[in-house]
């Protein structure tokens, strides 16, 4: 399945490389022939566009390697550090061309657009619209942040190639040069464009939150498994493209035998690879849900903790004649430890002769 979507990813490139390559000529000849500046940037831009895709091609090619002894999870990372490359291309042409812009403000040349040139900026206009939505739809479908990036880059072009346009018309029209203007105003396209297209593979290669949807999904199908009371600590990392590992923990009745649990952990782990293609290893938390002793006093101990601004959640509740232990999850922005030691306070004060151990959970999905 992952070589069906690398070979996909591909076929897509290898259109947006031929599309780029057609446009930058057509380009690079009216550029020349009018003298513009700003039509010459634009044709670099293609250029730098198929680059963009040979370098995806590239990056998908080492991504399907398969896992070895050194690189056990595999290479899927390696299409976000050709994502982060292309961005980094894109950045780099966008400064180059500002340069050039500004040369051309400070020391302006005569232009000649014809009606011949225009028609062909025209064509390149929808040329770039549909190149950019064919790669937006196929990179969703795909799950690809290169093609993807590569449809929204594609998209940008065709505006500001309206942009060359508007100029065109103001020098055929009022004979007035305002093509570094133009050209300055597409190199700021371009720049916003490379670091827009850096921030989501870099966010991933530095570890990204799941998203909120995601881990709900996965927590409410895990829920639905018979045995399981709850859902938490959901950990995900992510190494590339359909390739997730992490952890998850479940509440289940102490009164359960461990074989039953054992069934359960195996049930929840094949649930969440089936449904979510993610490799997860389970944990257990028990809960006494049989004694009404116990369910008061973690009701009780639940609504000391929630009234702590920052506290978002408490889970994995035990007692016994010994201890009282639990887990709490706190917001980034609040004083965890502090929260902590109040809340041990409150208990020990309230449920003297036991050892409260309070767990400080992060918040890494949802």
């Amino acid at each position: 399945m992952k070589q069906t979507r690398n070979n996909q990813i591909t076929r897509v490139s290898i259109v947006g490389i031929g599309a780029n390559a057609v446009l930058a000529a057509f380009k690079v000849i009216v550029g020349l022939l009018s003298n513009s500046v700003a039509v010459l940037l634009d044709a670099i831009n293609n250029v730098t566009d198929a680059l963009s895709s040979v370098i995806t091609i590239i990056g998908v090619k080492l991504a399907g390697r398969k896992p070895d002894s050194k690189h056990p999870f595999g290479y899927g990372r390696v299409e976000y550090f050709s994502a982060i490359l292309v961005a980094g291309i894109v950045f780099a042409a966008g400064v180059s061309s500002m340069i050039e812009s500004v040369k051309a403000i400070i020391h302006p040349e005569t232009t000649t657009f014809t009606w011949v040139s225009v028609t062909v900026i025209t064509v390149a206009i929808f040329g770039k619209l549909l190149l950019g939505r064919y790669f937006q739809i196929r990179g969703k479908s795909l799950n690809s942040d290169a093609l993807v990036a590569s449809g929204l880059e594609a998209s940008y072009d065709a505006i500001l190639s309206a942009a060359t346009l508007l100029g065109a018309a103001v020098s055929m029209l009022w004979d007035i040069n305002i093509d570094g203007y133009i050209g300055a105003v597409i190199s700021a396209f371009i720049i916003k464009t490379g670091i827009e297209t850096l921030a989501d593979p870099l966010g991933k290669v530095v570890g990204k939150k799941v998203q909120g949807e995601l881990a709900t999904a996965i927590k409410n199908k895990v829920k639905e498994v018979p045995g399981v009371l709850g859902a938490y600590d959901l950990i995900l990392h992510d190494y590339g493209p359909d390739t997730a590992i992490g952890s998850i923990h479940i509440e289940v009745s102490d009164t359960l035998p461990s074989h039953q649990v054992h069934k359960i952990c195996h049930r929840v782990a094949a649930l969440i690879y089936t449904e979510f293609k993610a490799v997860v290893t389970v944990g257990i938390y028990v809960m006494n849900d049989t004694n009404a002793e116990v369910a008061t006093m973690r009701e009780d101990i639940r609504q000391m903790a929630m009234s702590q601004n920052g506290v978002q959640q408490m889970h994995g509740f035990f007692v016994d004649e010994e201890e009282i232990a639990f887990d709490i999850v706190i917001s980034f922005d609040h004083d965890a430890h502090a929260i902590s030691q109040w809340l041990k306070q409150q208990i020990t004060e309230k449920y003297p002769g036991r050892d409260i151990h309070i767990t400080i959970d992060t918040n890494y999905a949802g």
